[in-house]
This record gives C-alpha cells, sequence and structure tokens, in this order.
C-alpha cells in the first residue's frame, strides 16, 4: 500500500506569488451556473434532477506549485508542452537545508550534509525537493516569504546539475535566493545549451517535511499548454510503506 503526500499550494485568489508573475488566481464572475439557473435549464427536457455547474479561472502560468520549463529562460529551450512525462515522474529525495535562514545560500556543503543527514545519495535521475521552511510564512507574513527567503547559490545549483537531477523543487516562491536579480540558479539549472541539457525546477512546494521518508516516488506532471513557460501541477510525493 503506498501513501500520497500532497505537496502543492491550494490556489485561491489571495495565494501569495512572485510579484513578477502578476496577481493571484482570478475565479471570474458570472461565469458559473448555480444549481438552481442548471435545473430550470434541463426541466421540461425529460431530465429530471439533474444540475451542471462549470466555472472560468484566469492563471498566470508561473502562479501556485509549478514547474519551470527551459523556454522560461531560453529561446530554443523546450516549452512546458513538450516536456515528456517521465522527466516529471519518478525516483526523488528530500533535503533538509532549513538551518539556511533569511536569504541563506544552500550551496555544496549544505546540500552534501543535508544528503549525508538523511542517509541518501543523490544520483541521476532523481527529484530533488528542498525542505527550507519557508512555506510556514504563508498565508500569515506574505512579505517575509516573498522577500527573505533562502535559495540555491550557483555553486549549490552546479552541484545539482552534475549529479544530472531531473528536477529540483524548494518550499519558497523561488529557487534564488530572494533580492538576486541575475537569478543564477534558473541560469545554471536551465541553462544555455537547452533542450539538449537543463534540470526542471518546482517552485512553491508544501508540507515537504510531512514526507516519511527521505526517498520516494515525486510527481510533478504540467498540463500541455501550447508553448508555455510554466504549468501549475499538483505536486505529490509517493511513499510505499
Amino acid at each position: 500500500m503506498s501513501q500520497l503526500i500532497d505537496l502543492t499550494a491550494t490556489i485561491t485568489e489571495e495565494m501569495t506569488n512572485h510579484p513578477n508573475h502578476g496577481r493571484s488566481p482570478l475565479f471570474l464572475d458570472g461565469t458559473r451556473m448555480n444549481h438552481d439557473q442548471a435545473e430550470d435549464t434541463w426541466r421540461g427536457k425529460g431530465v429530471e434532477d439533474l444540475s451542471l455547474v462549470n466555472g472560468f479561472v484566469y492563471i498566470a502560468e508561473h502562479n501556485g506549485t509549478h514547474i519551470d520549463a527551459p523556454f522560461h529562460l531560453h529561446p530554443e529551450g523546450k516549452t512546458v508542452d513538450e516536456l515528456d512525462l517521465e522527466e516529471c515522474h519518478g525516483p526523488a529525495v528530500w533535503l533538509d537545508v532549513s538551518d539556511v535562514g533569511p536569504k541563506g545560500a544552500i550551496g555544496p556543503d549544505e546540500l552534501e550534509t543535508a544528503a549525508a543527514d538523511a542517509g541518501v545519495e543523490v544520483g541521476a535521475g532523481d527529484s530533488v525537493l528542498l525542505y527550507t521552511g519557508w512555506d510556514e510564512y504563508v498565508p500569515e507574513d506574505r512579505a517575509t516569504y516573498l522577500e527573505d527567503h533562502p535559495g540555491l547559490s550557483e555553486a549549490g545549483a552546479e552541484w545539482l546539475y552534475e549529479r544530472d537531477v531531473t528536477v529540483v523543487g524548494i518550499d519558497c516562491g523561488n529557487v534564488d535566493i530572494a533580492g538576486d536579480v541575475s537569478m543564477p540558479a534558473h541560469q545554471v539549472l536551465l541553462r544555455d545549451d537547452a533542450p539538449d541539457s537543463y534540470t526542471l525546477i518546482v517552485e512553491n512546494l508544501r508540507n515537504i517535511d510531512d514526507i516519511p521518508a527521505h526517498r520516494f516516488t515525486f510527481s510533478a506532471a504540467p498540463l500541455p499548454l501550447d508553448d508555455a513557460t510554466a504549468s501549475p501541477i499538483r505536486a505529490f510525493a509517493i511513499v510505499d510503506d
């Protein structure tokens, strides 16, 4: 029997998102019938006790828990719809790097120590989820969540890329350190030689430390959005008993 652990931020109009990606999702008024209206639509047409409702949601590619495709940084990189599902689902580890603190740099030393403490080796084909504890600041303290979060240093991103990991995920709004406009981790992982070589990025994860084992299966499959730079995902861990 497998256990599923949800790692996804709930999508609401009030959710916290990086300012570069616009305001929170909009659940547009006037696009959803109520059940009474729906029943009136079907009444008298030979169908009884049936009502249907639907809605319209406007959401940015990078809102909420999402996966970045190489096209996010590079014109020749793969778009979200070009990613193979195998790239977004497979073996994974999570590493506790919560000691780095506000605007802390997650470098090779921190990654090696966290892997040793977890008793895991980071290898080719793994997804690596970085637990910083920063998701604890939302929704109450959005400023700290967005403006003071830690992130990968350039050397830390290289450490992961050199191990041929498939995905790097983090429980912050950005895999780079807050305020670093040069985005070195993005540039290393979604690198210039994409589409031939890259590491996908997942941001705004939740509850990483709820995963009961440091090695598990991670699923982060995107919607096949045509020519998109990113996609909201339902991220979850699968842990075998």
